[in-house]
């Protein structure tokens, strides 16, 4: 998701700003080729009424082809190691999900690391999701046998009930790398025994888990420490993986995140069916802890046709764009530890608030009145 993301804004880069709001310039030639594989959203609603859901899946419905169900918020680790009953709320969150997509084509990520990108999951508990670790598991390696059944069996569950045509069972996995790469090895060993685990079951299910791009090119601040770690970890997730599926932002003018034809071009070496997890810009101007995020809706409508002009280009599977309407209802409503860094992309949806249509949805409606529906790769 849209964590970890530390935007560094010099002095110089502010006062050459009004420059970058007059011209852009991209470093793009937009491809005619329209893309033609699936193209979806997340459910993530534009506020915390049943109202906002609703018209969030009537949004997807009527703009996607395939929608992707992510879970970054924790784990019901006993129920999972012992094979017990699930939350109920879990189970409902689940249901009502199932039940507005079931015509759809369904990309289900999950995840054993924290949001932080840190360390195991939190624990989805009786009360709520994201809670803290119960003690026994506060300590537990990735790799600790009972982490790797425990896994297993929620991944095993989820597919389960799901039964979607693309698995994740790691989310922006390389973050790992930047935050702790003292436990790169054994999360390594966890996706190993999950991903061999799923396709005895499901061979023909793509299994992955997905790479965070800007993580793995050094562009995110964070990254620059352990940077020469990131390929390296990257090949060798490759080996149990039948896709390389990336996320990737731009969050305003300043961003170092080029829009350039050559976007994608360092992970064609691994000669992999590519598709994306995540991806969005941000459309209007916004302060994230005091910084100012410089961006207008071209901005982002050239970022999202380079995105897609790329996918067209390399033939990738599934275009996920994470946010269908900007969620500034929602954005007072939530935890003060995620409303902030939330600023980032709380105007990245497609269409604003007032479900007014922004210069990008524009260009992805061109490229989905031009798709066919491509098989999933075996």
């Amino acid at each position: 998701m849209k964590n970890n993301r530390v935007i560094s804004v010099g002095g110089r880069a502010i006062v050459c700003v009004m420059l970058l709001l007059i011209s852009v310039s991209t470093g793009f030639a937009q491809s005619k080729k329209l893309y033609s594989g699936y193209m979806g959203f997340t459910p993530w609603p534009y506020d915390l009424t049943i109202e906002a859901v609703e018209d969030t899946y009537d949004f997807i419905h009527q703009n996607a082809t395939i929608i992707s169900h992510h879970f970054d918020n924790g784990i019901s680790w006993d129920a999972a190691l012992n094979n017990t009953p699930f939350p109920a709320h879990l189970k409902t969150d689940w249901q009502g999900r199932l039940d507005k997509t079931r015509n759809m084509k369904v990309f289900l990520s999950l995840t054993p690391i924290n949001f932080s990108r840190d360390g195991l999951a939190l624990n989805w508990a009786e009360q709520s999701d994201n809670q803290p670790l119960p003690e026994v598991w506060r300590d537990m390696a990735f790799d600790d046998p009972e982490t790797v059944k425990a896994y297993t069996n929620y991944v095993l569950r989820s597919v389960a009930f799901f039964k979607p045509d693309f698995l994740a069972i790691g989310v922006e996995v390389n973050v790992l790398i930047s935050n702790a790469p003292q436990k790169w090895d054994a999360y390594l060993a966890l996706n190993q025994s999950v991903y061999k685990a799923v396709k005895a079951r499901h061979p023909d299910l793509p299994v992955f888990s997905t790479v965070q791009y800007e993580h793995f090119r050094g562009i995110e601040a964070v990254s620059k420490n352990n940077l020469e770690l990131q390929k390296p970890a990257v090949t060798a997730l490759m080996k149990h993986s039948d896709m390389l599926v990336l996320s990737t932002y731009k969050y305003g003018f300043i961003h170092p995140n080029k829009i350039t034809d050559t976007y994608f071009d360092e992970m064609l070496s691994y000669k992999k069916p590519m598709a994306i997890a995540e991806t969005g810009a941000m459309s209007k101007t916004t302060f994230v802890a005091g910084i100012p995020l410089f961006a207008s809706e071209n901005n982002q409508k050239a970022f999202v046709s380079m995105i897609l002009s790329q996918a067209a280009k390399h033939n990738f599977v599934f275009v996920v764009h994470w946010l269908p309407i900007d969620f500034d209802a929602m954005l007072s409503k939530l935890p003060k530890e995620y409303s902030e860094i939330a600023k980032a992309w709380v105007h990245s949806g497609l269409v604003d608030k007032k479900m007014n249509k922004k210069p990008a949805y524009d260009v992805w409606q061109k490229h989905l009145a031009g798709r066919h529906n491509k098989k999933a790769p075996r």
